[in-house]
C-alpha cells in the first residue's frame, strides 16, 4: 500500500536509507520533507512495515526525484516503479522529471532507463570526491485536446 509518510515512519525510512546509501540523508532532513510545500513524501507499506519510500518535488510542469529507496528485503518486486508511478499520477501537470543517481549504481540506472529516463550528463563529485552522479530526465508526452 502506498500512502503519505508520517512522523512515525521516519525511523524505518532512516534504517532503509542507511542500508542503501553510502551517504545517507539525516533524520532531520526526512523530518523536514514531511512539511515541505510542493513535495510528496510517500512510503510503500507491506504488512505494516515500510518497504520503500520516495521524495518527489514538483513545481509547475517539472518534477524531481529527491530520494527513492527500497529495503534490500523487498527489492525486485516493482516497489520503486510503483512509487514513481504514484507521483506521476498525482501530478498530471508534470511533463519533465529529473533525478541524479550514483554512476556506480547499475541497478538503479537500469530501472530508470527501463522506465524511459535518459542520460543528460554527469555531475562530477556530486556524492563526494570521486563519486560522480549521472543526471537523468524523463519527458512525459501530454495528450493534446
Amino acid at each position: 500500500m502506498i500512502r503519505e509518510a508520517e512522523h512515525a515512519d521516519i525511523d524505518s525510512v532512516c534504517l532503509i536509507e542507511k542500508e542503501v546509501f553510502k551517504r545517507p540523508w539525516s533524520e532531520s532532513s526526512f523530518v523536514a520533507e514531511l512539511t515541505k510545500v510542493n513535495c510528496d513524501f510517500l512510503v510503500y507499506e507491506i504488512n505494516g512495515e515500510v518497504a520503500g519510500y520516495i521524495i518527489f518535488w514538483y513545481i509547475l510542469d517539472e518534477g524531481e526525484v529527491g530520494n527513492i529507496a527500497v529495503s534490500p528485503l523487498y527489492r525486485r518486486k516493482g516497489i520503486a516503479r510503483k512509487l514513481l508511478d504514484a507521483c506521476i499520477l498525482m501530478h498530471p501537470e508534470v511533463s519533465n522529471i529529473y533525478l541524479e543517481v550514483d554512476k556506480t549504481n547499475a541497478g538503479a540506472i537500469c530501472l530508470y532507463s527501463e522506465y524511459g529516463f535518459e542520460d543528460s550528463g554527469t555531475i562530477k563529485d556530486y556524492y563526494g570526491k570521486g563519486m560522480d552522479a549521472l543526471r537523468m530526465y524523463l519527458s512525459i508526452p501530454k495528450n493534446e485536446g
